[in-house]
C-alpha cells in the first residue's frame, strides 16, 4: 500500500487479530471442477493486483477503484492477499511484491469493501508497518477511520526521517531528522496544512529560516515511492 504522509501536501506491526474469521482455503473445501482449475493462474486468495504507478488497464469511471489497480499482475507491482475476515466483517488484507513475493506491508485490515482496491495507506485501519523490497522497514502508521493518528518514516540506513502525532483534534505536530540523526525541524499544522509554528536547523545544528529548503532536502532522501 502506498503510505501518504498526511503533511506532504507542504511539498506538492502487528496487527492484534482477536476475533479473525480465517478464509477458507478453496483448495481443500471446495472440488474445483478440472476444467476451471486448469484456466486458474494462482490457487492463492489474491484479490487485487497494483502498479508502481497509475495504471490504464482498468478503466470505469463510475467505479471508486484506485487507479494503479490492475486486473492482471504488472510488472514489478504488488498484489494484496485475502487473509481472513472478523466478526464485524472487515477484511484483513496483505500487500506483497510481485517480484519476490516478500512482505510490502504487515497484516492491515479494510473496512469497506471497495477499499479492497485501494492502494492508498488512508484507506486501511488500524497499525501498519511498510517494508522495502529487502525487508527492512521504510514507515509505520496508525489510522482510525480514514485518519491518520501517528506515522514514522525511516530512511534506508534505518534512522528515523519524519514523524507526525495528531494533537488536539486537528493540529499534528510533525518532526524530521537528517540521515545522520541530527534534528532538522520541528512544526505544528493545523486541518487545512498551515503552518502554525516551526522551527528548523541546518546539519550542524545552526538555526535556519529556509524552511521549504530543508523539508525539501529531507523528504528527497526518504524513499519517494512511499
Amino acid at each position: 500500500m502506498k503510505f501518504t504522509f498526511l503533511t506532504s501536501a507542504l511539498l506538492s506491526s502487528i496487527l492484534i487479530l482477536t476475533g479473525c474469521v480465517s478464509t477458507p482455503n478453496l483448495n481443500h473445501q471446495t472440488q474445483i471442477p478440472k476444467e476451471i482449475k486448469a484456466n486458474l493462474s494462482s490457487d492463492k486468495a489474491i484479490i487485487a493486483y497494483f502498479s508502481r504507478s497509475a495504471d490504464t488497464s482498468y478503466s470505469n469511471e463510475d467505479a471508486d477503484i484506485d487507479s494503479s489497480y490492475s486486473a492482471l499482475p504488472v510488472p514489478n507491482g504488488y498484489y494484496r492477499v485475502l487473509l481472513g475476515r472478523n466478526a464485524q466483517g472487515h477484511f484483513l488484507v496483505q500487500d506483497f511484491y510481485l517480484s519476490t513475493h516478500t512482505p510490502q506491508s504487515s497484516p492491515a485490515w479494510v473496512l469497506e469493501p471497495y477499499q479492497l482496491f485501494s492502494f492508498s495507506g488512508s484507506d486501511v485501519d488500524g497499525p501498519v508497518t511498510l517494508y522495502l523490497e529487502n525487508g527492512k522497514i521504510v514507515a509505520k502508521f496508525i489510522n482510525k477511520n480514514s485518519v491518520a493518528i501517528e506515522s514514522e518514516e525511516f530512511y534506508p540506513n534505518g534512522q528515523i526521517g519524519a514523524k507526525y502525532v495528531l494533537v488536539d483534534g486537528n493540529k499534528a505536530k510533525n518532526q524530521l531528522w537528517y540521515a545522520s540523526g541530527k534534528k532538522a525541524a520541528e512544526y505544528i499544522i493545523d486541518s487545512d496544512n498551515t503552518i502554525i509554528s516551526s522551527q528548523q536547523w541546518l546539519e550542524d545544528g545552526t538555526p535556519s529560516n529556509d524552511f521549504e529548503k530543508i523539508i525539501e532536502n529531507v523528504y528527497a532522501l526518504l524513499d519517494p515511492e512511499f
